[in-house]
């Protein structure tokens, strides 16, 4: 009896997952959709096109034509600069909150515990609170409005980041380090023969945590940058919305949706690290 309980519970439980799957696939599955509709389908209110063209592909590629309105889209120079940002930002957020943690986890400092706790507290501030001083360091002071740099340094030390990793690290024996100390090895050697392989899940977690945040980066970008040969895929996206007092829908979602081909492909592939970064310790202290 109780056995068919349990499967009869199990049932309905993956009948209820499904159904909250569906209905997080639901934008998605739309917006593929209209991407694939004429113009004189994307106001019908059906969900799949009646007859499947790649027209709004096309024009986002190669630029919109009706006559007298003529729009372009640098919409190759958007993704370019998405992945660019996105790739640089990933690299230095890896390489840098992987060294902090390290010394977070396995070595004593005067103070170590009172800067924690400060990094910590930097966790709760929510990001409007510094818009406006972050916006004043880099346009006044460093001149960094419509430059890379100021899309990619600000996010380099990531507090969740290095706390996410000292957690993880502190999991891994130092008997390990002491064993590579007497060898003969140095701290960093340490750190890049034992420490960066053993934290390979938590490394491939922050990774694509930090992947994600910097590649849908809406409200920075939007405040640092003012040029369209700079803008981002979210600014980009965001300006085709309104072209000359037209409405683009086909357009910005074809653009949407091959804004997320690398995020999807992405999740695919480091799922089950992004699974082990979560499961492994990753959390114990």
């Amino acid at each position: 009896m109780r056995t068919r309980r349990d499967k009869m519970g199990r049932g309905v439980l993956s009948v209820v997952l499904c159904l909250i799957a569906l209905t997080y696939l639901f934008p998605y599955i739309w917006m593929i959709g209209t991407s694939l509709k004429p113009d004189d389908e994307l106001s019908n209110g059906k969900l799949f096109p009646e007859k499947i063209t790649t027209v709004q592909y096309k024009s986002l590629l190669e630029g919109f034509d009706a006559g007298r309105i003529q729009l372009k889209y640098q919409y190759p120079r958007y993704y370019l600069n998405s992945g660019f940002v996105t790739l640089t930002s990933v690299g230095l957020v890896l390489a840098c909150d992987a060294l902090a943690a390290f010394a977070f986890a396995k070595f004593e400092f005067k103070g170590k515990q009172v800067l924690f706790w400060l990094m910590i507290i930097t966790m709760m501030l929510p990001v409007y609170a510094t818009l406006i001083p972050s916006f004043y360091l880099f346009s006044r002071v460093y001149h960094w409005v419509n430059r890379y740099e100021a899309l990619i340094l600000p996010g380099v030390v990531d507090a969740y980041g290095i706390f996410l990793l000292t957690q993880y690290m502190r999991t891994i024996p130092s008997e390990l380090l002491d064993a590579a100390r007497v060898d003969g090895a140095g701290p960093l050697r340490s750190f890049w023969k034992i420490i960066v392989p053993l934290s390979r899940p938590a490394l491939g977690t922050l990774a694509i945590i930090k992947f994600l945040g910097v590649w849908n980066d809406y409200l920075w970008p939007l405040v640092m940058i003012r040029q369209e040969k700079m803008f981002t895929l979210p600014i980009g996206i965001g300006q085709m919305q309104v072209r000359q007092g037209m409405v683009v829908w086909g357009v910005q979602m074809a653009a949407s949706v091959l804004a997320t081909v690398p995020v999807v492909i992405l999740v695919f592939i480091m799922q089950r690290q992004f699974l082990r970064g979560f499961t492994a310790g990753a959390f114990k202290g």
